[in-house]
Order: C-alpha cells, then structure tokens, then sequence
C-alpha cells in the first residue's frame, strides 16, 4: 500500500452567512453556498466549470463559473467551492455561479490493508458529517493540532473486499507525535473515491465505514448504501 504524507489539515471557507452590525441578514452572504465539487477544466470561453455529484444517487449538476482555472488545481481534483447560483437551467442540469473561492482539500481512493487491521492506527477525530455522493464518501471533521505530518486515509479490509458489506476503517496515524504537543483541533474535509466498490465483481451494497468519533465514541461506525 501507498503512504501518503498527509500535512496541511486546514481549510478556511472563504465567504460564509453573516450579518451586518445592525443584526440585519446581508443577502449577498445569505445567498452563498460551500459544497464539495470535482473541477472538471474550461469551457469554451475558459472558464472554470465544476461537477457538483447530487446526494447518494442523484444526478449531478455542472457548475458554469465565469473565472479561470484554480490556481494549481488540476482536472478531476475535488475541492470546497464557495459560490452563489446565478441561474438554473429549467430542467437543473446546470447552474451558472458566481465563485468566490475554494480550498483545497484531502482528494484519494480507497485502499486494502496490506498488513493486519490491528497494525494500523486509528486516533480519534470529531466527525462533524459523513455522507456520499456518487462515487464519493466525503467527511467533514476535526483533528488534533501538530504541526507535523501525519496519516489519514479510508482502507478497506480485504477479507470482506468482495462482499455484500465492506469493511472499511478511517486511518489516522500521528506517527508518533507525543501528545503533550497537542493543544486544539482544527476543521478537515476529505473526499474518497470509492469507485472500485461499484465494479461488477464487487457485489458490495453497503460500506460500513469504521472510526474512532470522539463527538459520539458508542457508535464506532457509519453505513453507506451503495447500489
């Protein structure tokens, strides 16, 4: 299996509601959305358009901006997108936005253990929400301040692979970082493509996702249905 340093944890949504100091709504925020989309390159006035993946199974909605290219972003990448709609195609196939600005965040595919489930590590997070949308588990949480790297990745166990209900653990490992350095947590999103899992030779029809939640530690994982 592939390591991958995870380092930056931190995301910062660029535009969000708020209100003006006389506690009146300020419409222009109240309008803004943040969704987690796939940026999917230029159209044909280059400019940046995004694929924003509906709930579980409902169909996506391509996002036509009129800005350029992300900054270092490459096709395909996901990313926390903070936009308005500037207007719905009739049938809401499409949206034309107005974006604000994006983070980067943690993009991956799921993995298989190659070594025993019990070698891995699983430090708590705060999970704040979990959900799919298409071929993606995109996760919203909280992890512990360092400063240094660290790992955080979706496995699959390898024995339930081709099963109905795949085993699935949320490794967090702080490779070693005493804990006396930790003084807050801090906000993460991440996205996971769990493609392989749709294939015709996986019949699996449910993730169960396995982590250790110190917002809600009696219940030690999420189901995800996958059709």
């Amino acid at each position: 299996m592939r390591n991958i340093l995870f380092i930056s944890l931190a995301l910062v949504v660029l535009m969000a509601c708020d209100r003006s100091h006389d506690g009146t709504l300020d419409d222009t925020f109240e309008t803004q959305v943040v969704d987690i989309v796939t940026y999917t390159g230029l159209d044909n006035d280059n400019h940046a358009t995004f694929r924003l993946d509906g709930r579980d199974d409902d169909p996506a909605v391509t996002l036509y901006s009129t800005v350029g290219a992300p900054d270092k972003v490459k096709e395909n990448e996901r990313l926390l997108l903070t936009y308005s709609i500037a207007h719905h195609a009739g049938d809401n196939s499409y949206w034309n936005i107005d974006a604000v600005g994006y983070s980067r965040i943690i993009n991956d595919s799921i993995r298989v253990n190659a070594n025993p489930l019990d070698t891995y590590s699983m430090r708590p997070i705060k999970l704040h929400s979990a959900w799919r949308t298409g071929e993606f588990i995109n996760i919203y949480g909280q992890v512990e301040t360092t400063g240094k790297n660290r790992l955080l990745y979706m496995m699959i166990d390898r024995d339930t692979k081709y099963s109905e209900t795949v085993d699935a653990y949320l490794v967090h490992d702080l490779l070693g970082t005493p804990g006396d350095s930790i003084f807050q947590w801090r906000d993460f999103y991440m996205s996971i493509n769990i493609a392989a899992l749709k294939s015709t030779n996986a019949p699996c029809r449910t993730l169960r996702l396995h982590l250790n939640d110190e917002n809600n530690p009696n219940v030690t994982y999420r189901d995800f249905k996958i059709k």
